[in-house]
């Protein structure tokens, strides 16, 4: 686990984010401009109707998640899928550590995934001696630069276009343009040659579909279908919250977050994978399928009557969009691994209330969080409970690791 900052130093980073003016207004520009987008993406919708449906469709998830998981295992095994529960995040690394090593894998290609980065995921792989590359253009700038996500949808928003292109011409031994489109596709050269090469896919799932054992999930750069597709060996990685119980479920929240996350009216691609498909590189010509469930205190969490509503997050990342304080110092600075105002609940239960201290102070409790919530949490009232945990200690709760 990383070491929790004191509080002399987290001042003086705070203070550093504030001095930089093109953090500033690359935040500033963002969240100004974010809530006309999401107006216009609801256009002609309710969209208080809408996160009702989510509210009571993920609480009812919920309520039955160990239910449902079982549901989920059961028809995701008949279709040749072999799905694992991790209790822990070091239970769920090591679990993808040994399918890797019985596969023979080495060359891991990876997409976005915040549960990933939850439980440090590239980080222990690498560890291990294993080549692994982000294939999500802004994960893999990060991941060059050695940081974390500022943010849960855009992971590198706080970087201007000159800092990587200059990353890029040190990556490629080139000079490198400023132009956008030109960056692109030098990630898209770079990129295309790992997803050839890897002998594992690892991804998310937004979705986990309970009737049938399909898992579903949405991007807009298309890499986690070919990561999904190309490499003989597909480890999925999603919290135990993501299962549901059909797709007429996934659909409510599908509805919401891509309009919420991003002013999209739907994400480029909505991707469903059901049992193991035809590939020519694995053996008897199957692609081998493992899905990777993890606790890590969600099951406790479920069913504490407050705060098992963090659950309902379908990480669309709005929460940090119209944050003053996110505004102000960027996601490095507002949060741990998980962003914005879930970030401080997320980092008290998953990370421990040390590496939560310092954060729950700097909410103002303004409000806006949860006015656009997706999941209707909320998340003002959480975070002071949560601050009087930390303040008082005045919980039993064990956070996750």
């Amino acid at each position: 686990m990383q070491q929790a900052k004191d509080l002399k130093t987290y001042r003086e980073e705070l203070g550093e984010a504030i001095d930089n003016t093109f953090l500033h207004n690359t935040m500033d520009k963002f969240a100004r401009a974010y809530p006309q987008g999401r107006e216009n993406a609801f256009t002609g919708l309710d969209p208080q109707a809408l996160i009702a449906e989510v509210v009571e469709s993920k609480d009812s998830a919920i309520g039955r998640m160990e239910e449902l998981y079982q549901e989920f295992k059961k028809n995701a095994e008949a279709a040749g899928v072999q799905v694992h529960l991790a209790r822990t995040a070091a239970e769920a690394t090591d679990i993808i550590t040994r399918i890797a090593r019985e596969e023979g894998c080495s060359r891991v290609v990876k997409s976005k995934s915040m549960t990933a980065e939850e439980v440090r995921l590239s980080r222990h792989l690498a560890g291990e001696g294993m080549d692994i590359t982000e294939a999500d253009l802004g994960e893999w700038i990060i991941q060059l630069r050695h940081e974390g996500p500022s943010h849960m949808v855009l992971p590198a928003i706080h970087l201007s276009r000159d800092q990587v292109a200059e990353l890029f011409s040190e990556v490629t031994g080139a000079l490198q343009s400023n132009d956008i489109e030109k960056l692109v596709k030098v990630a898209r050269r770079e990129l295309r040659v790992k997803f050839a090469e890897g002998d594992m896919g690892v991804s998310g799932a937004n979705f986990c579909l309970a009737d049938s054992g399909t898992i579903g999930f949405v991007t807009n750069e298309g890499n986690a279908r070919l990561l999904t597709t190309l490499p003989r060996v597909h480890v999925a990685l999603m919290g135990l919250d993501k299962v549901v119980p059909n797709l007429h479920e996934a659909l409510k929240v599908l509805r919401v977050l891509p309009r919420n996350a991003t002013g999209q009216a739907i994400t480029s691609y909505v991707t469903w994978i059901h049992g193991p498909v035809e590939c020519k590189a694995a053996r008897n010509d199957r692609k081998i399928f493992h899905i990777v469930f993890l606790d890590n205190g969600r099951t406790t969490l479920a069913k504490d009557p407050l705060f098992s509503q963090i659950l309902r997050c379908v990480r669309c990342g709005a929460c940090a969009n119209v944050c003053p304080v996110f505004r102000m110092v960027g996601g490095h600075h507002f949060g741990h691994i998980y962003v914005g105002a879930i970030g401080l609940i997320f980092t008290y239960f998953f990370h421990g209330r040390d590496n939560a201290k310092n954060l729950v102070k700097n909410c103002i409790n303004c409000q806006a969080c949860k006015s656009v919530c997706a999941a209707g949490i909320d998340l003002p009232r959480l975070r002071r409970w949560s601050r009087a945990f930390r303040t008082r200690r005045a919980t039993n709760w064990t956070p996750g690791c």
